[in-house]
C-alpha cells in the first residue's frame, strides 16, 4: 500500500523558478558519503518534495522513494508503442515536476500526470514532442517541439493557451523555462539557416508574446566594419537582480572575431540594461560560454574546464578555478558552497567566496556525464540537485543521496 505523501513542491532545475542556480540550505561543506542508493537504469535527476524523491529512468519507469529508509513508495512504467505495435522510446530522462497531487513526467515525447500518492496515471498531454514541464501556480507549462509552448490546467489537463510566434518563428531550446514576474522566458537553439538564437518573454496568463530578440545587427565604430552581429547563445535564461540574463555573442567583421558578453535585459520590454564583457586574460577567454549562477554578491560562469567568479556590477574577475575535465551543466550554489560535476566523473565543492576547493568526491559508480550536446536545440544539464542538505547525484545505474 502506498504511504501518504505530504508537502507541496515543484521541480526546481536551478534552485528556483527564476533559474538563478541558488538553492536553499547550507550546502555540503565537508566531504560527503553515500547515505542512500536508489537504483534505476540511467535515471533522471530527482525532484525531492516532503521527504520523497521522484525520478524517472531510461526504461520508462517513474519512481517514488521514501528518503527516510530508501523504501519504494510506488513505481509506474511507460511501455509506449506505435500504432504498428513496435516499441517507442519511453525514457523518462527529464527532471519530474511535482504539484500538490500530481507528478508530471516526460516520456516518449509526451507529458504524463501521475497521482502523487499512488503513481497511477491520471491524464496526459496529447500533443507529441511535449517536454520540460514546469509547475507554475495552477498551471503546467510545457515546450512543444521547437516552435511553441503551452499551458494546461494543472489539475485536469485542459489546455489554457498556446504561444503565438512572431513573424520569424521560433526554434526553442529544449530546456525548462525561467519564470518571474508573471512571465516565462525561453531561449532558442542555433542551427544553420533555421535559427540563430533568440530570447523571448511570454505572458503567463495568456501565452502572448510580450517581446523577443532574434539575431540582430548593430552599428560598429571600428574601421572597415559594417556592423556587429549579435546572437543569443543556446543556454537557458536566468532572472536575477531584477533583469533577465542571457549570454550573447558579438561578431565584428572588421576584426573577424566574436566575443561573448553577459547581458541583462529589462523583463518588461526587453531593453538591454547591463552588458558585461569578458575580463582580460588568457584564463578568461570565452568566460561566458555557460549559464550564469547568481549569488548575493558574485556571478559565476563556466567555460570548459574553468569556473569564474565576477563582480556583477563591473564584470571584474574575482577568482578563477581550473578542473581536469569540463564542467557539466550549471553549478549549484547553496550557502557559501558551489557544487559541480565534471566530465571525468568527479564531484567538486568550491568555496564561492574564494574559489578554493572544499572537497572532491568520485562516486563508485559508472557515469556518462558530458558537457557535449547531441542537438542544436539542447544544453548540457547537471546530474546534480540539492534538497534539505542532501546532494542527489544521477549516475548511470542509480541515484545517490550524499550527505
Amino acid at each position: 500500500m502506498a504511504r501518504r505523501l505530504e508537502g507541496v513542491g515543484v521541480n526546481l532545475p536551478s534552485g528556483d523558478l527564476s533559474r538563478t542556480g541558488r538553492f536553499p540550505g547550507p550546502g555540503l561543506p565537508g566531504r560527503p558519503r553515500v547515505r542512500l542508493r536508489m537504483p534505476g537504469e540511467r535515471p533522471s535527476v530527482p525532484t525531492v518534495v516532503g521527504g520523497t524523491a521522484f525520478f524517472g529512468d531510461a526504461e520508462g519507469g517513474v519512481h517514488a522513494v521514501d528518503l527516510a529508509d530508501g523504501d519504494a513508495l510506488w513505481r509506474s512504467r511507460h511501455d509506449l508503442r506505435y500504432a504498428d505495435g513496435s516499441a517507442a522510446l519511453s525514457s523518462v530522462a527529464a527532471l519530474p515536476a511535482v504539484s500538490d497531487d500530481l507528478v508530471f513526467v516526460e516520456a516518449g515525447g509526451q507529458v504524463f500526470a501521475h497521482d502523487r500518492r499512488t503513481g497511477e496515471p491520471r491524464w496526459w498531454v496529447p500533443e507529441i514532442s511535449s517536454h520540460h514541464p514546469v509547475v507554475v501556480g495552477g498551471l503546467l507549462v510545457v515546450v512543444h517541439d521547437l516552435h511553441a509552448a503551452a499551458a494546461y490546467d494543472g489539475g485536469t489537463g485542459d489546455k489554457r493557451w498556446v504561444t503565438e510566434s512572431d513573424d520569424l518563428g521560433f526554434g526553442l531550446l529544449a530546456a525548462f523555462a525561467a519564470v518571474a514576474g508573471g512571465r516565462m522566458f525561453l531561449t532558442e537553439g542555433v542551427e544553420g539557416n533555421h535559427t540563430h538564437g533568440g530570447l523571448h518573454a511570454f505572458d503567463l496568463a495568456t501565452g502572448a508574446l510580450d517581446w523577443g530578440h532574434h539575431e540582430e545587427f548593430v552599428a560598429c565604430d571600428r574601421p572597415r566594419c559594417e556592423g556587429d552581429d549579435l546572437m543569443i547563445a543556446p543556454n537557458h535564461a536566468v532572472h536575477a537582480r531584477g533583469l533577465v540574463w542571457a549570454v550573447r555573442s558579438r561578431y565584428c567583421d572588421g576584426i573577424g572575431e566574436a566575443t561573448m558578453e553577459l547581458v541583462g535585459f529589462d523583463p518588461d520590454d526587453g531593453t538591454g540594461r547591463v552588458v558585461l564583457t569578458e575580463p582580460a586574460g588568457a584564463e578568461t577567454t570565452d568566460a561566458f560560454l555557460g549559464v550564469p549562477v547568481f549569488g548575493a554578491d558574485l556571478v559565476y560562469c563556466t567555460s570548459g574546464v574553468r569556473l569564474h567568479a565576477l563582480d556583477p556590477e563591473s564584470g571584474r574577475l574575482v577568482w578563477s578555478r581550473r578542473f581536469d575535465a569540463p564542467v557539466v551543466g550549471t553549478p549549484l550554489l547553496a550557502g557559501p558552497i558551489l557544487h559541480l560535476a565534471a566530465g571525468d566523473g568527479r564531484l567538486h565543492a568550491i568555496d564561492a567566496r574564494t574559489g578554493e576547493p572544499r572537497w572532491e568526491f568520485a562516486p563508485d559508480e559508472p557515469t556518462s556525464w558530458s558537457a557535449e550536446v547531441d542537438s542544436e536545440y539542447a544544453e548540457a544539464e547537471s546530474p546534480l540537485t540539492l534538497a534539505d542538505g542532501t546532494l542527489f547525484v544521477a549516475t548511470d545505474p542509480a541515484v545517490l543521496a550524499l550527505s
